[in-house]
């Protein structure tokens, strides 16, 4: 299965619609945007070999909400950060990515000038296979079928 960060910002996407549905949610900048809405990146991936051919990846992802586009308008700004913190952090712990449940974990929130940011890792084990191995193994079903 081949991996990539759209396909994680999708999976992550799809749960901040199935708690949030009537806020907006970017995965890109954008110069014209709806408040409140939330902002999806994708901070770090890494990887570790899990055992032959599997590899775990490590995803470092952010979200950030932000209500309004001038802070100081909003009267109750610092209550709204914290109540969407508190959700954002109960409604975060398994996502649906692929046919997969997938755990979020290092789950954290902050405030920093009216925009709530809130960390979290995913790991993903997926297959390593790289473009060499792949067309060994459709020569070697092809020769499988030729025989049988």
């Amino acid at each position: 299965m081949l991996i990539d960060s759209e396909d994680v910002k999708q999976a992550i996407t799809q749960r901040l619609l199935e708690l949030f549905p009537d806020v907006a949610v970017y995965k890109e900048a954008k110069t014209n945007v709806v408040y409140p809405h939330f902002f999806v990146y994708q901070i770090n991936v890494s990887s570790e070999e899990e055992r032959k051919d599997y590899f775990l990846l490590h995803y470092s992802m952010e979200i950030r909400y932000r209500v309004a586009s001038d802070s100081s308008t909003d009267l109750k700004l610092e209550q709204n950060l914290d109540n969407m913190g508190l959700k954002l952090l109960q409604g975060f712990n398994i996502i649906d990515f692929e046919d997969e449940k997938v755990r979020c974990k290092e789950k954290s929130i902050e405030k920093v000038d009216g925009v709530l940011h809130f960390f979290f890792t995913i790991d993903i084990l997926t297959k390593y296979v790289s473009g060499e191995e792949t067309i060994k193994q459709n020569k070697l079903n092809l020769e499988v079928k030729l025989n049988g």
